[in-house]
């Protein structure tokens, strides 16, 4: 261990230590020496630090709480390793990890179109969907996806991402690590029910969240030794839903909420977006969920950079 380390650790032992004795109760002082050790944690070299992980959970249009949480968690500047995600956190996720800019996604979500996600979302689709058994393709959000980050593979993206989907055919969980990043997004986020499976490798595809709501397991299996996991969290007592679509996705949620339960277990540190009742198929309703990611984050910064700091010492001393 380097001199610098030995000091900024032993500092923070004594810190620790001075603080669970009560010497120190001024939070300023709190405040103070948690930044000086979070500005020294930062410049560790990777291989001096734990390898820190984020998976995103779904949650349809709740999900774009997502894009608020992740740019407090950017601004903190904290490391970040890995990532994966779920359906609408798949999505978030694999625009982050390719570098795509917060202002560009809120760009997307105030001028949200249909023909995103398919070009059958027309009126005569509609009546092929009720009245003809038809689901709609997904096929334009490849093409959507592939505009926004390249024609890349997953093991070209700035930051290493994976995401899950399911095989409506087995039930088995499909992870996407490598390959066309497209590809996988639009299987994560294909609503069954709504969209058609997607046919790729003798697969037939489905929403990852039917199987793995927030993947944690999948960011530990890439190599995450912390893991942050954040989850659109909605509160089903408020509305009983009134459509079709909306029993598929209450369906969904209640399930992804059973699955989510031992994923947030195995998380490190867990920040809840509380999006109340926001509809999940309501675009006019996307900025709130923004807002409420990036305020949820932000209230959550100061523990989760103490759950780091005390998670990494044995990481620095070993």
């Amino acid at each position: 261990m380097t001199a610098k380390l030995f000091t900024v650790f032993t500092a923070f032992m004594l810190w620790a230590n001075i603080l669970f004795c009560g010497v120190i109760d001024s939070k300023s002082e709190d405040d103070i020496m948690r930044e000086f050790l979070w500005r020294e944690f930062i410049n560790l070299p990777a291989d001096k630090r734990p390898k820190i992980g984020i998976t995103l959970s779904a949650g349809a249009v709740r999900g774009l709480s997502h894009i608020g949480a992740m740019e407090v968690i950017k601004s903190s500047a904290m490391p970040i390793d890995y990532m994966s995600g779920t359906s609408m956190g798949c999505i978030v996720g694999s625009l982050f990890a390719a570098g795509v800019s917060e202002d560009r996604m809120l760009e997307i979500i105030a001028n949200p179109k249909l023909s995103y996600l398919s070009t059958d979302l027309t009126f005569v689709g509609v009546l092929k969907y009720v009245f003809g058994n038809k689901l709609f393709s997904s096929e334009n959000f490849e093409d959507f996806i592939n505009a926004e980050v390249g024609s890349v593979n997953y093991e070209e993206l700035s930051i290493p991402f994976a995401c899950v989907s399911a095989d409506i055919k087995t039930g088995e969980k499909i992870v996407f690590d490598n390959g066309p990043v497209a590809v996988g997004v639009r299987a994560s986020m294909n609503l069954p029910g709504v969209f058609a499976p997607v046919e790729y490798r003798q697969r037939y595809l489905v929403d990852g969240g039917v199987v793995d709501y927030m993947p944690v397991d999948l960011v530990r299996d890439m190599g995450a030794d912390w893991v942050l996991a954040v989850f659109s969290l909605a509160d089903y007592s408020q509305k009983v839903p009134s459509t079709i679509l909306g029993y598929i996705m209450r369906t969904a949620d209640l399930r992804g909420a059973f699955l989510t339960e031992n994923s947030e277990k195995d998380a490190n540190f867990l920040i809840e977006s509380r999006v109340g009742d926001i509809s999940p198929f309501d675009p006019r309703q996307a900025f709130k969920a923004v807002e409420i990611g990036a305020k949820s984050a932000y209230r959550s910064l100061n523990p989760m950079k103490e759950n780091l700091l005390l998670y990494s010492v044995d990481y620095v001393f070993k």
